[in-house]
């Protein structure tokens, strides 16, 4: 019986000596669209999509104007009642004006969407590979994304509350990929900040 005693106080202490010694888990959180945004990489898609977008616009707005200038001329030959051979002709011509301008604005949305995917892939895993090592670094269990997702999809950020900005990697980040984060500090994150500025 003594043994018995001794066996389950020896369990007892041994099983709150395991709890005393839990590990503490870190914590910490980036602003992973602040990175992205200030990714040289992304500035340059950024103005490639640009331009590429004022380009297509030119050629839309060239195919507008022509199909408004048919469509005045169709106008006054209905007025001035031509024959119907050459109305006919005459309508059938601006709606292929229109199908083709429906064709290339769906194209060039596509277009678009496709070249900016393309290019912003190796940008995120950059940045992710980034996070990776500066959490592998600095010995951290979880880094949480503080931001909104920039592919969409979150309405709320994912951490609700930091203790302190001392576990904010943004700019650690940043400073592995070589961009500048001395603006990284001034930016409101998350919704305590919203609730606080009521």
């Amino acid at each position: 019986m003594r043994s018995l005693t001794v066996l389950c106080l020896l369990f007892c202490l041994s099983f709150s000596v395991g709890f005393g010694q839990k590990s503490i888990e870190k914590i910490g959180y980036v602003d992973q669209q602040l990175i992205i945004e200030r990714m040289p990489e992304f500035k340059k898609l950024n103005q490639e999509i640009t331009l590429k977008s004022q380009q297509y616009e030119k050629i839309l707005k060239g195919k507008y104007d022509d199909y408004e200038a048919k469509s005045a001329a169709l106008d006054k030959l209905v007025a001035g009642k031509a024959e119907q051979m050459i109305i006919r002709d005459k309508a059938l011509e601006l709606d292929n004006l229109k199908k083709s301008f429906d064709e290339f604005e769906a194209n060039a949305m596509k277009e678009l969407r496709d070249y900016y995917s393309k290019k912003f892939s190796p940008i995120k895993q950059k940045v992710n590979d980034a996070i990776v090592f500066a959490g592998r670094q600095k010995g951290y269990s979880f880094i949480l994304r503080m931001d909104l997702n920039p592919d969409g999809g979150d309405i709320w950020p994912v951490v609700l509350f930091a203790r302190d900005s001392t576990s904010n990697l943004s700019s650690e980040i940043m400073k592995n990929l070589g961009i500048d984060s001395t603006a990284a500090s001034a930016r409101r994150i998350g919704l305590p900040q919203m609730l606080q500025q009521k």
